[in-house]
């Protein structure tokens, strides 16, 4: 486990981390798909910034397309491993 600094939960360290933390956000779409309340939850919390993201031809992430929103909640995301379980109950 990552040790959290004293300035909150620890950003990622590379490229590759901030790709896997998008392709979390990403992926929690697609298997809420058929959740309508969930998806409207995501499109108000992301609209424009889905709009803008843009893929490279090898599939990677254009990392210059990630906006500030989705940064946020594609972090957000990888730091539900670091809560304890309690958490991941409610």
């Amino acid at each position: 486990m990552r040790k959290k600094s004293k300035y909150g939960m620890p950003p990622p360290q590379c490229r590759a981390e901030m790709e896997h933390n998008v392709f979390l956000t990403i992926d929690d779409i697609n298997r809420n798909i058929d959740n309508e309340s969930y998806i409207a939850n995501r499109l108000w919390a992301l609209g424009s910034s889905l709009d803008m993201l843009k893929h490279l031809p090898n599939g990677r992430i254009n990392l210059p397309t990630i906006d500030e929103r989705m940064r946020n909640i594609s972090n957000m995301m990888d730091w539900m491993k670091y809560l304890p379980e309690s958490f991941h109950e409610k």
